[in-house]
């Protein structure tokens, strides 16, 4: 009985994980919203080439935050970004639409310029 309960419990949590619709590494990241507004600075590492990004990103109530990350490709001008950042570093960026910035974030952000 003990051995089912506990082959239950693991199955349960192997579900849950696997529907979440949030990436493990994003649990426990603060989101900042960034807008594209420089072309970012190029090197090559390892045969590639990359491009290191500095932005500053506002979360939901409006702090601010300097972040730096690379990207593989070049990312386009005026695109908004909902970035993941968690223990000093950016863990995962996505673009997302104007609409999806929360108002806080959207004013600052247009502020900027």
């Amino acid at each position: 009985m003990k051995k089912l309960l506990i082959v239950s419990m693991g199955f349960a949590i192997c579900l849950l994980t696997a529907c979440s619709p949030q990436p493990l590494q994003t649990i426990g990241s603060t989101k900042y919203y960034v807008e594209v507004d420089d072309d970012g600075e190029e090197y090559e590492e390892s045969g590639y080439t990359r491009y290191e990004y500095n932005l500053t990103g506002f979360d939901e109530d409006g702090e601010v935050k300097e972040l730096s990350f690379t990207a593989g490709d070049q990312l386009k001008q005026g695109a908004y970004l909902k970035v993941h950042y968690k223990k000093d570093e950016v863990i995962t960026y996505e673009e997302v639409d104007a609409d999806d910035v929360p108002k806080k974030a959207q004013e600052l952000l247009g502020e900027k310029d």
